[in-house]
């Protein structure tokens, strides 16, 4: 008797110890607490301390649970409504009934650490909407679990759900019923009739969760719900339809507002990289600009001489950016018959002046500039020359105009004597030229011989600047070296119209209608 009393003894001792603790820890009473604690030591119960569930928060969080099996690689997202006093056997039994996956199978993954039955979610972290769990389902075989376990799961679940329902059944002793008792045959105002059950004392009703409303726009490809900033799909990339306005109400949580103040951040790095990279360039091409030549970036070719070029070696035209040797370009420049330097790379850009100078030495350059000189004069159609023996001065005058000052040998030319006359004027000055034409042997000899060459046909006058030019060998096409007309030697007249190269309109019309310009001529022009 003595061994069956003893235990009842000490479990009644201990339960009203466990109530007392659970008030003393509750009210911060240490010392009390600290001597329930040492009476429950003596009395070997095995005793369970837990935080009342009123002490976590009580609102509803929505937990985003990813589930994945052992027998497939698809990921399933999944929204849970818990709360954060919740420990993780209820919450497998929440998804058992849920879903039908019995707790056996379960196993829950929360910020990298296994869960195990008797912790809580708030213990995990999980706090707020929004927090995110994995949930992965193991096979039947792998949790060693029989379809007879699997079958008083389910009973055990059934009969629990039965019980739910029964909470308002009143039940009367057995074997009475509305026709009074068989057995014992007693008319109904005999029988007797139990006293009522006790009311059952109410439960605390969780306050409904309220359904959130559906913000954000569904992606047009992959049918994505998106959170209503988010400019792209955060599935697929797509594009947020163009007359989509984020709701005025709209609050973004916690991981939103982080995302955005990262975009705000990358768009300010973004600006402010751009700004940086326009100075640098800014700022090399004002270096460029201050170098006469640009030595070229990459390795490269000569198109001309076809040497190897190392990073620095070339020279890049501004014009074109074709890359030339130094020397090639120098050639190039000191062998020009124009005045303007074209590309070697038979394209229509020039040479700028500063290239030019920046290549040739300065005697090079010297004798560059007066050849540009000589070229223009001799283009010039109202060009005068002076007439001061080895005076490198002219002008290009006007019709009103008579009289050419030079300021190289401060002697004053006469236009239209084109000779420097001082002390007499036009008239006297060309009889005075008659009269010592006539007696001067050398000036008669080579009048001579000047109209011998014409009458020849070995010599001719320019069809534009009336000067005596020769054919010594060669083809029919000469060049007038003062004017650079172009001239057809048989026929003795300029080779195009009026309008320049390719004016059929006037000239010596070789070639036009397929026919030569003349019998004796060589069709090579």
């Amino acid at each position: 008797m003595t061994s069956g009393v003893t235990p009842t003894v000490n479990l009644k001792e201990a339960e009203e110890l466990a109530l007392s603790l659970g008030e003393a820890l509750s009210s911060g009473d240490g010392q009390e607490a600290a001597r329930l604690c040492e009476r429950l030591a003596q009395l070997c119960v095995p005793v369970s301390v837990r935080v009342n569930s009123q002490a976590y928060p009580q609102d509803p969080i929505r937990l985003l649970v990813g589930v994945e099996d052992a027998q497939s690689d698809n990921y399933i997202p999944v929204t849970v409504v818990v709360s954060a006093d919740l420990t993780i056997a209820q919450l497998k039994d929440k998804i058992s009934h849920d879903f039908g996956f019995v707790p056996a199978l379960q196993r829950w993954v929360i910020g990298k650490r296994l869960a195990q039955d008797s912790e809580t979610l708030y213990s995990h972290g999980i706090r707020k909407s929004g927090d995110q769990a994995f949930l992965f389902i193991l096979s039947a075989h792998a949790a060693h679990l029989t379809k007879q376990q699997h079958r008083q799961e389910r009973e055990q679940q059934r009969i629990e759900g039965i019980m739910e329902s029964m909470q308002s059944l009143q039940l009367l002793p057995r074997g009475l019923g509305e026709g009074g008792d068989e057995k014992t045959g007693l008319p109904p105002e005999y029988q007797l009739i139990p006293p009522p059950l006790p009311p059952k004392p109410p439960r605390a009703a969780r306050p409904p969760v309220a359904p959130e409303p559906e913000h954000g726009w569904t992606c047009a490809m992959c049918t994505y719900r998106n959170k209503p900033t988010r400019p792209g799909c955060e599935m697929c990339g797509g594009d947020r339809p163009e007359d989509y306005e984020v709701p005025n109400i709209y609050e973004p949580d916690q991981q939103e507002i982080l995302r955005l103040q990262q975009e705000e951040l990358a768009m300010v790095q973004y600006v402010q990289a751009q700004q940086e990279e326009r100075q640098r360039n800014y700022l090399h091409l004002l270096a460029t600009e201050e170098q006469n030549l640009i030595p070229n970036a990459d390795e490269t070719d000569c198109p001309i001489c076809f040497s190897h070029l190392q990073p620095g070696e070339g020279i890049v035209l501004r014009e074109c950016l074709h890359t030339f040797c130094r020397e090639c370009l120098k050639g190039t420049v000191v062998n020009s018959q124009d005045a303007e330097v074209s590309c070697p790379d038979n394209c229509e850009s020039k040479l700028l002046d500063r290239e030019i100078k920046e290549l040739l030495t300065e005697e090079e350059h010297q004798r560059f500039l007066e050849l540009r000189l000589s070229i223009a004069e001799s283009r010039s159609e109202h060009s005068f020359h002076c007439q001061t023996p080895n005076c490198r001065g002219w002008c290009i005058y006007e019709d009103e105009v008579n009289e050419f000052p030079c300021e190289l040998c401060n002697e004053t030319n006469c236009i239209l004597c084109r000779a420097i006359h001082n002390g007499m004027n036009c008239k006297d000055y060309q009889d005075d030229l008659r009269v010592r034409a006539e007696n001067d042997l050398a000036a008669q000899q080579t009048k001579q011989m000047l109209e011998s060459l014409l009458q020849n046909g070995e010599a001719m006058k320019c069809p534009r600047c009336d000067i005596i030019v020769q054919k010594k060998d060669g083809c029919d096409w000469i060049c007038c070296l003062m004017c650079k007309t172009e001239i057809c030697w048989v026929t003795k007249q300029a080779r195009w119209g009026p309008n320049g190269r390719g004016d059929t309109s006037g000239g010596c019309g070789c070639r036009v209608n397929n026919q030569p310009c003349h019998p004796n001529c060589q069709n090579c022009h």
